[in-house]
């Protein structure tokens, strides 16, 4: 999952990387995402489609579900692409991530929806994936 490095703007706008912004479509979604550090946007018709159905199949009664639903579903930003390639995301939602206008952050693709983090968060992260345990087991291959 390569990355690319966007600033935010003093009005809390973000470029798509051009490559991903035929995918995502003129409306989106821009939500907390599962991962500690990270929000996701996904396209209107994939998050109304599939992600907010899924969620709301979920166990009501599980305190778990609630907040997951809280926090995916109800905290959910729709918005439109300018006609610049920009994604504006409310202050509320950087605020989760610990991001300002000014501040650089990292857009992944990942297939269906790109996750953001700011660039500090990132590059402070642990990437050493040797103390996941099991993880030779997740893969079908060798020699990975």
């Amino acid at each position: 999952m390569a990355r690319d490095i966007k600033k935010i703007d003093a009005k809390g706008r973000f470029f798509i990387p051009a490559k991903h912004k035929e995918n995502l479509g003129e409306e989106v979604v821009v939500t907390n995402s599962l991962d500690k550090g990270y929000l996701s946007v996904y396209s209107k018709d994939r998050f109304e489609n599939v992600i907010k159905p899924e969620i709301k199949k979920i166990n009501k009664l599980s305190s778990a579900a609630r907040k997951l639903e809280k926090a995916i579903v109800l905290e959910a930003s729709e918005v439109n692409v300018d006609s610049q390639g920009r994604i504006p995301v409310i202050s509320e939602l950087w605020e989760r991530i610990g991001a300002k206008p000014g501040d650089e952050i990292c857009v992944f693709n990942d297939d269906d929806k790109l996750l953001i983090c700011t660039k500090t968060f990132y590059d402070n992260e642990d990437h050493d994936l040797s103390d996941i345990e099991g993880l030779e087991t997740l893969f079908n291959v060798t020699g990975l």
